[in-house]
Protein backbone atom coordinates (compact mmCIF):
# COMPACT_ATOMS: atom_id res chain seq x y z
CA UNK A 1 0.00 0.00 0.00
CA UNK A 2 1.22 3.49 -0.89
CA UNK A 3 2.74 5.41 2.21
CA UNK A 4 1.32 8.68 0.92
CA UNK A 5 -2.17 10.07 0.39
CA UNK A 6 -2.85 13.17 -1.95
CA UNK A 7 -5.65 15.29 -1.27
CA UNK A 8 -7.93 13.38 -4.25
CA UNK A 9 -7.41 10.44 -2.54
CA UNK A 10 -8.68 11.89 0.69
CA UNK A 11 -11.47 13.64 -0.83
CA UNK A 12 -12.41 10.03 -1.94
CA UNK A 13 -12.42 8.63 0.90
CA UNK A 14 -14.55 11.16 2.17
CA UNK A 15 -16.64 10.97 -0.43
CA UNK A 16 -17.37 7.04 -0.24
CA UNK A 17 -17.64 7.34 3.43
CA UNK A 18 -19.89 9.94 3.54
CA UNK A 19 -22.66 7.87 5.04
CA UNK A 20 -20.92 6.29 7.58
CA UNK A 21 -19.49 9.71 8.54
CA UNK A 22 -23.26 10.96 8.41
CA UNK A 23 -24.53 8.03 10.50
CA UNK A 24 -21.83 8.25 13.15
CA UNK A 25 -22.42 11.94 13.70
CA UNK A 26 -26.36 11.90 13.83
CA UNK A 27 -25.82 8.51 16.44
CA UNK A 28 -23.61 10.89 19.02
CA UNK A 29 -25.90 13.68 18.35
CA UNK A 30 -28.88 12.18 19.32
CA UNK A 31 -27.14 10.40 21.96
CA UNK A 32 -26.22 13.68 23.52
CA UNK A 33 -29.52 14.80 23.30
CA UNK A 34 -31.09 12.00 24.95
CA UNK A 35 -28.38 12.48 28.06
CA UNK A 36 -28.74 16.16 28.34
CA UNK A 37 -32.46 16.37 27.67
CA UNK A 38 -33.67 13.16 30.31
CA UNK A 39 -30.65 12.84 32.39
CA UNK A 40 -28.69 16.16 33.32
CA UNK A 41 -30.76 18.61 35.47
CA UNK A 42 -30.95 22.30 34.48
CA UNK A 43 -28.97 24.54 36.79
CA UNK A 44 -29.11 28.21 37.68
CA UNK A 45 -27.27 30.63 39.83
CA UNK A 46 -28.45 33.65 41.03
CA UNK A 47 -25.78 36.12 42.55
CA UNK A 48 -26.01 38.78 45.36
CA UNK A 49 -23.22 41.22 46.52
CA UNK A 50 -22.34 42.71 49.34
CA UNK A 51 -20.15 45.54 50.09
CA UNK A 52 -17.57 46.55 52.52
CA UNK A 53 -17.99 49.94 53.30
CA UNK A 54 -14.97 52.56 54.75
CA UNK A 55 -15.84 54.18 58.23
CA UNK A 56 -13.18 56.65 58.62
CA UNK A 57 -13.48 59.98 56.07
CA UNK A 58 -10.22 61.19 57.12
CA UNK A 59 -8.25 62.43 53.92
CA UNK A 60 -5.01 61.18 55.34
CA UNK A 61 -3.74 59.10 52.73
CA UNK A 62 -2.09 56.68 55.03
CA UNK A 63 -5.01 56.15 57.16
CA UNK A 64 -7.25 55.77 53.97
CA UNK A 65 -4.82 53.25 52.44
CA UNK A 66 -4.70 51.49 56.42
CA UNK A 67 -8.64 51.15 56.22
CA UNK A 68 -9.08 49.53 52.60
CA UNK A 69 -6.42 46.99 53.76
CA UNK A 70 -8.24 46.25 56.83
CA UNK A 71 -11.35 46.49 55.10
CA UNK A 72 -10.23 43.95 52.14
CA UNK A 73 -8.83 41.22 55.28
CA UNK A 74 -12.13 41.79 56.70
CA UNK A 75 -13.46 40.47 53.44
CA UNK A 76 -12.51 36.73 54.16
CA UNK A 77 -13.57 36.88 57.66
CA UNK A 78 -17.45 37.44 56.54
CA UNK A 79 -16.84 35.21 53.60
CA UNK A 80 -16.61 32.37 56.24
CA UNK A 81 -19.13 34.18 58.53
CA UNK A 82 -22.11 34.15 55.84
CA UNK A 83 -21.84 30.12 55.29
CA UNK A 84 -22.13 29.90 59.55
CA UNK A 85 -24.35 27.94 61.02
CA UNK A 86 -25.72 31.41 62.53
CA UNK A 87 -26.46 32.90 59.38
CA UNK A 88 -27.86 29.99 57.53
CA UNK A 89 -29.87 28.55 60.74
CA UNK A 90 -31.47 32.13 60.43
CA UNK A 91 -32.03 31.77 56.78
CA UNK A 92 -33.92 28.65 57.43
CA UNK A 93 -36.46 29.79 59.68
CA UNK A 94 -37.08 32.59 57.52
CA UNK A 95 -37.81 30.46 54.61
CA UNK A 96 -39.88 27.80 56.87
CA UNK A 97 -40.60 25.37 54.10
CA UNK A 98 -38.08 22.19 55.12
CA UNK A 99 -35.07 23.66 54.02
CA UNK A 100 -32.03 22.18 56.36
CA UNK A 101 -29.10 24.07 56.39
CA UNK A 102 -27.12 21.12 55.04
CA UNK A 103 -29.28 21.51 51.62
CA UNK A 104 -28.39 25.30 51.87
CA UNK A 105 -24.71 25.43 52.69
CA UNK A 106 -23.88 22.83 49.78
CA UNK A 107 -25.99 25.13 47.00
CA UNK A 108 -23.99 28.38 48.43
CA UNK A 109 -20.55 29.54 47.15
CA UNK A 110 -19.14 32.41 47.78
CA UNK A 111 -15.95 34.72 46.30
CA UNK A 112 -14.88 38.13 46.26
CA UNK A 113 -12.86 40.05 43.30
CA UNK A 114 -9.00 39.64 44.35
CA UNK A 115 -8.28 43.03 46.50
CA UNK A 116 -11.84 44.82 46.10
CA UNK A 117 -14.50 45.27 48.83
CA UNK A 118 -17.15 42.82 47.52
CA UNK A 119 -18.34 39.83 48.64
CA UNK A 120 -20.55 37.43 45.54
CA UNK A 121 -22.83 35.30 47.57
CA UNK A 122 -23.96 32.51 44.79
CA UNK A 123 -26.23 30.37 45.61
CA UNK A 124 -27.34 27.46 42.60
CA UNK A 125 -30.34 25.63 41.93
CA UNK A 126 -32.50 23.86 39.59
CA UNK A 127 -35.63 26.53 39.69
CA UNK A 128 -34.06 30.08 39.04
CA UNK A 129 -37.04 31.60 41.78
CA UNK A 130 -35.77 29.48 44.07
CA UNK A 131 -32.44 30.21 43.60
CA UNK A 132 -33.24 34.01 43.60
CA UNK A 133 -35.15 33.08 46.86
CA UNK A 134 -32.30 31.25 48.53
CA UNK A 135 -29.45 34.28 47.73
CA UNK A 136 -32.19 36.87 48.90
CA UNK A 137 -33.08 35.03 51.69
CA UNK A 138 -28.98 34.84 52.62
CA UNK A 139 -28.39 38.04 52.03
CA UNK A 140 -30.92 39.04 54.02
CA UNK A 141 -29.66 37.04 57.27
CA UNK A 142 -26.71 38.31 56.88
CA UNK A 143 -27.09 42.05 56.88
CA UNK A 144 -29.54 41.51 59.66
CA UNK A 145 -27.29 39.34 62.05
CA UNK A 146 -23.78 40.45 61.47
CA UNK A 147 -23.38 43.96 62.46
CA UNK A 148 -25.47 42.84 65.91
CA UNK A 149 -22.87 39.79 66.41
CA UNK A 150 -19.50 41.63 65.12
CA UNK A 151 -20.20 45.37 66.49
CA UNK A 152 -19.65 46.51 62.99
CA UNK A 153 -21.70 48.88 60.33
CA UNK A 154 -19.61 48.67 57.41
CA UNK A 155 -21.59 46.49 55.58
CA UNK A 156 -24.50 46.94 53.08
CA UNK A 157 -26.22 45.17 49.65
CA UNK A 158 -24.22 46.75 46.91
CA UNK A 159 -27.64 46.07 44.72
CA UNK A 160 -30.93 44.38 45.63
CA UNK A 161 -31.45 43.34 41.72
CA UNK A 162 -30.41 39.49 41.98
CA UNK A 163 -29.27 38.27 38.91
CA UNK A 164 -30.01 35.09 37.26
CA UNK A 165 -28.06 32.50 34.87
CA UNK A 166 -27.82 29.19 33.90
CA UNK A 167 -24.88 27.41 34.76
CA UNK A 168 -25.29 23.62 33.94
CA UNK A 169 -24.45 22.21 30.89
CA UNK A 170 -25.98 23.51 28.06
CA UNK A 171 -28.40 21.04 25.71
CA UNK A 172 -26.71 23.22 22.40
CA UNK A 173 -23.65 23.30 23.52
CA UNK A 174 -23.58 19.88 24.13
CA UNK A 175 -25.56 18.56 21.07
CA UNK A 176 -22.85 20.98 19.01
CA UNK A 177 -20.08 19.34 20.88
CA UNK A 178 -21.05 15.57 19.82
CA UNK A 179 -21.99 16.63 16.11
CA UNK A 180 -17.60 17.49 16.33
CA UNK A 181 -16.84 14.43 18.26
CA UNK A 182 -18.88 12.11 15.37
CA UNK A 183 -17.14 14.04 13.08
CA UNK A 184 -13.77 12.64 14.42
CA UNK A 185 -14.96 9.48 14.63
CA UNK A 186 -16.57 9.19 11.36
CA UNK A 187 -13.69 10.68 9.64
CA UNK A 188 -11.16 8.33 12.23
CA UNK A 189 -13.35 5.00 10.85
CA UNK A 190 -13.32 6.10 7.11
CA UNK A 191 -9.74 6.37 7.10
CA UNK A 192 -9.29 3.14 9.03
CA UNK A 193 -11.73 1.17 6.69
CA UNK A 194 -9.89 2.44 3.88
CA UNK A 195 -6.06 1.22 5.02
CA UNK A 196 -7.17 -1.77 6.15
CA UNK A 197 -8.61 -2.97 2.60
CA UNK A 198 -6.01 -4.62 0.71
CA UNK A 199 -8.36 -5.44 -1.71
CA UNK A 200 -7.74 -3.80 -5.66
CA UNK A 201 -10.54 -2.70 -7.69
CA UNK A 202 -9.01 -0.92 -10.93
CA UNK A 203 -5.96 -1.41 -13.10
CA UNK A 204 -4.64 2.06 -11.90
CA UNK A 205 -4.87 1.20 -8.20
CA UNK A 206 -2.42 -1.96 -8.61
CA UNK A 207 0.14 0.19 -10.99
CA UNK A 208 -0.07 2.85 -8.31
CA UNK A 209 0.34 0.36 -5.39
CA UNK A 210 2.65 -1.88 -6.48
CA UNK A 211 4.40 0.42 -9.25
CA UNK A 212 4.28 -3.07 -11.98
CA UNK A 213 2.24 -2.94 -15.13
CA UNK A 214 -0.93 -4.14 -15.73
CA UNK A 215 -0.04 -7.80 -18.27
CA UNK A 216 -3.66 -8.41 -18.50
CA UNK A 217 -7.11 -8.20 -16.82
CA UNK A 218 -9.32 -11.01 -16.67
CA UNK A 219 -12.99 -9.80 -17.20
CA UNK A 220 -16.32 -10.64 -15.50
CA UNK A 221 -18.34 -13.51 -16.32
CA UNK A 222 -21.87 -12.12 -15.77
CA UNK A 223 -24.14 -14.89 -14.06
CA UNK A 224 -26.67 -14.75 -16.85
CA UNK A 225 -23.98 -15.30 -19.41
CA UNK A 226 -22.48 -18.23 -17.80
CA UNK A 227 -26.42 -19.78 -17.56
CA UNK A 228 -26.42 -19.24 -21.39
CA UNK A 229 -22.84 -20.68 -22.36
CA UNK A 230 -23.82 -23.50 -19.75
CA UNK A 231 -27.11 -23.90 -21.77
CA UNK A 232 -25.53 -24.23 -25.62
CA UNK A 233 -23.04 -26.55 -24.03
CA UNK A 234 -25.82 -28.60 -22.97
CA UNK A 235 -27.87 -28.36 -26.69
CA UNK A 236 -24.42 -28.95 -28.08
CA UNK A 237 -23.93 -32.17 -26.34
CA UNK A 238 -27.36 -33.68 -27.06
Amino acid sequence: MESTMTIKDIFDVLKKNVLIILGIMIVCMGAAFCYFKWFVDPKYEAVSQILITQNAQNQNSAVQNSEIQANIQMVNTYSVVIKSSKILGDAVERLGDGTTMGDLAKKITVDSVQSSLVINIRVTDKDPERAKLLVKTVTTSFLSITPKMMKVNNIEQLTDIYSVASVGASLKVGVALAMMIGLFIGIVVSFLRRFLDDRFRTEAEITKRLDVPVVGVIGNIEDSEFQEKSRYRRRSRK
